[in-house]
């Protein structure tokens, strides 16, 4: 069975030719997002000496923008033996982090003496030396501060001569939610619920914020000391690329930053009111991890997986397929994903009419996470779903155009569904099925649209978070 579990069904109407090629394309690179076999490369037991990091993923700062930290790190790979090393501990919380721990398991073994895991809820439980805990994303819950705690217990057993590894990707923040001292999970909740869910900030966004309310999410450097730490990454964004966000002049720090993100959301006053004091007070120990706390300590991340896989592998197989096949854009973020996808249906009608800028049949793909502003009370939205519905409405009638979108962990926000297809046949088979194309955009219903067209990606659990891949594909004239 391949990544889409409901294939025969997505393949039952439509245009089918069309269809087979997005969804060809698209499970090449899914498929690809993996992170297990590069874990491999990456660690790895060679004559007796536990070997970590190599040129091709070598040894970094824990922040991920490490040219504001030109600290000299030392040649890959670190090389320990095996008989003078202390614990080995194994721990980690995000979309692909279990799938990270099971390759860690693999190579380690019974050398690894502990270890917890936060995984999401749906997934299976894969590791035998590590416990696991199943959490809540994208919304944290209980079994979040759970999973957390233990994680903190584990990481603060280790001392000097131990190594902790710990296995993070995007997803992290609500899975390892421990709220910081006067918060509550509620607190924490809200929060992310009205900024994110409801107001559609970007992630970005979301997190400048969401770091300052909780604990442990990037300051895993505090609870390990001076142990060594090798922090093992699936990055959701390409390599250097940028986070921008608003910044004026009059921002001094990270909290002060953090309270402009929430006014220029239109989020403050909604907020709890214990985040807005906690927030004002500005306390620097629950603050982002400050360089000192880990510049002179053996802790480093290696950067195991990255959008750039999934979509080398998508454009590789739509040239595999016969088709102009290119990346347009490896992370187009934050914007609104049904204005981005009538976008890109008016780029595939200019291909489809006029042949540029690609000539059919061709295949072109993005990369990236984009916004939905829900609001309160709206339906279950999906970045993904809206950004095919979006389009659905600019392609209508247009046979030759099929345009995919998926979320890379398997789930489209908060839905169970990992995104949809459309083509040109969509918007009339909505309307003789008596379905409301505009109203289901109007409500963010796009998922529950398109699983009464049988439209909706259904792949469960895809273990890895290397943010979305869209395909739009332009059939050759008949």
């Amino acid at each position: 069975m391949g990544i889409f579990r409901n294939r025969e069904q997505l393949l039952s109407h439509g245009n089918i030719e069309g269809r087979q090629i997005v969804l060809d394309i698209l499970e090449a690179g899914l498929a690809s997002g993996d992170p297990y076999e590069n874990v491999k490369k990456a660690l790895r037991i060679e004559n007796g000496k536990l070997l970590i990091g190599s040129d091709e993923f070598p040894l970094g700062p824990m922040t991920r923008c490490s040219a504001a930290y030109p600290r000299p790190f030392p040649p890959a790979p670190l090389a320990f033996d095996l008989d003078r090393i202390g614990h080995i501990y194994l721990v980690g919380g995000g979309k692909a982090a279990q799938r990270q721990a099971e390759a860690v398991e693999d190579i380690l073994g019974d050398l690894i003496c502990e270890g917890h895991v936060n995984a999401k809820k749906g997934d299976r439980v894969a590791l035998k030396r590590a416990t696991v805990t199943l959490a809540g994303h994208p919304n944290p819950d209980e079994d979040s501060v759970a999973g957390a705690r233990r994680i903190v217990e584990i990481e603060q057993k280790a001392q000097p001569g131990d190594i902790v590894i710990m296995s993070e990707s995007g997803g992290g923040t609500a899975l390892m939610t421990l709220p910081a001292p006067g918060l509550t999970l509620q607190d924490v909740q809200d929060t992310n619920r009205i900024l994110y869910l409801e107001h559609g900030a970007p992630m970005p966004v979301a997190n400048a914020v969401r770091f300052l309310i909780t604990t442990l999410r990037q300051k895993h450097s505090r609870f390990v000391g001076d142990a060594t730490l090798i922090m093992l990454s699936t990055d959701e964004r390409p390599p250097e690329t940028p986070e921008v966000l608003l910044k004026p002049r009059s921002v001094s720090d990270e909290y002060e930053h953090a309270i402009y993100l929430l006014k220029e959301y239109g989020c403050w006053d909604e907020i709890p009111e214990a985040v807005r004091q906690h927030l004002l007070r500005k306390d620097p120990a629950y603050g982002t991890l400050r360089q000192e706390e880990w510049y002179d300590k053996p802790h480093f991340r290696i950067r195991v997986m990255g959008p750039e896989y999934m979509l080398e592998a998508a454009e590789l197989r739509a040239r595999a397929l016969g088709l102009q096949g290119t990346v347009l854009a490896s992370s187009m973020s934050n914007l609104e994903a049904r204005v981005v996808g009538d976008a890109m249906g008016h780029i595939g009608n200019e291909v489809a009419r006029y042949g540029r800028p690609f000539q059919a049949p061709c295949a072109f793909m993005l990369g990236g996470e984009l916004v939905v502003n829900a609001g309160p009370g709206a339906g279950q939205g999906g970045r993904n779903s809206e950004f095919v519905v979006g389009a659905s409405l600019r392609i209508a009638g247009n046979r030759r155009i099929v345009i995919g979108s998926s979320d890379s962990d398997g789930s489209d926000g908060p839905t169970c569904y990992a995104g949809g297809i459309v083509d040109g046949y969509t918007v009339e088979r909505a309307t003789d099925a008596g379905l409301d194309v505009g109203e289901a955009l109007r409500a963010h219903d796009t998922c529950g649209l398109l699983c009464s067209l049988g439209d909706a990606f259904d792949t469960g659990i895809l273990k890895t978070n290397v943010q979305d891949l869209r395909v739009i594909y332009v059939g050759a004239e008949s």
